[in-house]
């Protein structure tokens, strides 16, 4: 799904040359939960850009999907960043004028999709996120958690192949946070690829891969076994007269 071989990406003055990635390699298949943590400073923004077709690389490879992206243009990048990926950051991004359909329907309008097709997408991609019923609702009359959730269907709409999370949940309360990160659990169950950049430890554990950057490179990387779904009162009461 995801392939670096060696990037390198250094951002340069008259007087300084940075190095924010150093000979950075990274597979990600289809299907998987990745968590990129890592201090301040460390790389993992400009990693993000950079899978996320926002920023150049100076040296290395990188094929999204099977496409090589060194060399594209700029319209060519724009286009395979549309149809390929979907992205939530940590502020939402919202406009605040516009209902939630509207913010939803706004990117899919940009791909040309017709009417209709744009009107199923969006309603299935609410749908997905439990905010159907809220179509008409302006931003600002949700709480946080409800507008990072019409961000995720925002993402969700384009039917992307990848999805890249920028801190999705430093923006909430502790609440709001468990909620927005079961559902990513819950997309990522249904087949939809993810990587997450964040500062949470307890959300990285909850994923099964951590890639650790430091100083611009993978400095380390776990397994961490997924987590076991909750049991319900119905299914505790089964068990108890098994």
């Amino acid at each position: 799904m995801l392939n670096m071989n060696n990037i390198s990406r250094i951002y340069r003055t008259d007087t300084i040359q940075t190095h924010a990635l150093r000979d950075f390699s990274l597979a990600v298949a289809q299907g998987e939960f990745v968590a990129v943590t890592g201090p301040s400073g460390s790389g993992k923004s400009t990693f993000l850009n950079v899978a996320g077709l926002l920023d150049n690389f100076d040296q290395g490879e990188y094929q999204l999907d099977g496409v090589s992206v060194k060399g594209l243009k700029d319209d060519e990048l724009s286009r395979l960043r549309n149809e390929k990926i979907g992205f939530i950051f940590q502020n939402y991004n919202l406009i605040p004028d516009y209902s939630i359909f509207d913010n939803v329907d706004m990117p899919l309008r940009y791909r040309g999709f017709n009417g209709a097709e744009r009107k199923r997408r969006v309603e299935q991609a609410l749908e997905k996120v439990g905010l159907a019923s809220r179509l008409d609702y302006l931003p600002s009359q949700l709480s946080g958690g409800q507008q990072q959730r019409v961000a995720i269907a925002r993402a969700l709409a384009g039917e992307p192949k990848i999805l890249l999370a920028d801190e999705p949940t430093g923006n909430l309360d502790s609440l709001m946070a468990r909620q927005v990160m079961e559902l990513l659990h819950k997309l990522n169950e249904e087949g939809t690829t993810i990587i997450m950049v964040t500062h949470d430890p307890d959300q990285a554990r909850e994923v099964k891969r951590n890639v650790q950057v430091i100083d611009g490179q993978i400095s380390d990387f776990s397994i961490y076994a997924p987590l076991q779904p909750q049991t319900s009162a119905d299914e505790k009461q089964e068990l108890s007269h098994a």
